[in-house]
């Protein structure tokens, strides 16, 4: 599970036949106690990796905007590191809507870089209430030059309220991290996947939650689930168009992203 280079991650991408990755790290330290590495080195850690391996990974800055220095930080790694995001872990204890974010929000727009937003409930100590994707819609009225992602679709609980934020808002879009358990159990994964391309179509990122989940899912297994879908699934009435699996696979992230 350690890999600070990024040079275990981009293994696993070579076997997965991913291109590229997006990474950062998860600011959970004031709501569990501070790390021994700081979030200003955990940051530049990300973004040395990116330097190691600039071809495959993309980083994004992962600060709570309860830290006094969080615009600050979130500057100096776009602008100074290179980093190409904003990640909020909002079950840390703070909503998405809270005023405390909105100067993150305002730096993010001056930046003009996406903002990635945990959606859905998550493990003790932290706090699901703060992970609806409802409250998503907020900021993205408040900010619509902006592109908001929400990380999780919502999970297994607040999925249909995800798709529904961004079925109805185009700076709206959501990923699959954390689903990949899911594919264990392949009609309900395919029929709920199927309800959210017919949804939000263009507006749906893979994401891995890597290295967590790699244990039960590994990275090629997951990709296999979109380019191999199982005649089981098929024999229901579901499938997917090959532009509809492309977009999830990559071409909706390279698009946002605008990696050409």
């Amino acid at each position: 599970m350690w890999d600070p280079t990024g040079d275990m991650l981009v293994r696993e991408m070579d076997e997965a036949n991913i291109d590229k990755s997006v990474i950062f790290p998860a600011d959970f330290g004031l709501a569990v106690g501070e790390a021994a590495v700081s979030i200003e080195e955990q940051n530049r850690i990300h973004a040395q990796a990116v330097a190691r391996h600039p071809d495959r990974l993309i980083a994004f800055v992962g600060v709570d905007p309860r830290r006094k220095e969080a615009v600050g930080l979130l500057e100096k790694g776009v602008e100074e590191w290179g980093m190409k995001g904003l990640k909020l872990l909002t079950a840390a204890g703070f909503y998405p809507n809270d005023e405390v974010c909105y100067p993150l929000y305002e730096k993010a727009s001056e930046l003009k870089i996406p903002v990635l937003i945990h959606t859905g409930p998550e493990i003790t100590p932290f706090h699901s209430k703060y992970g609806r994707p409802v409250y998503v819609e907020d900021v993205a009225l408040d900010f619509p030059d902006l592109t908001f992602i929400m990380a999780h679709a919502g999970g297994t609980a607040w999925w249909a309220e995800a798709v529904s934020m961004a079925a109805n808002n185009t700076s709206i879009y959501f990923y699959l991290a954390g689903w990949r358990p899911g594919i264990l159990n392949p009609l309900d994964f395919y029929s709920t996947l199927r309800k959210m391309v017919s949804a939000a179509r263009s507006r749906i990122l893979l994401g891995s939650d890597w290295p967590s989940i790699k244990l039960l899912v590994s990275q090629a297994k997951w990709v296999k689930a979109f380019t191999e879908i199982p005649e089981s699934v098929k024999e229901h009435g579901i499938e997917f168009k090959e532009e509809e699996i492309e977009g999830i696979l990559g071409g909706n992230a390279a698009r946002l992203l605008k990696l050409g």
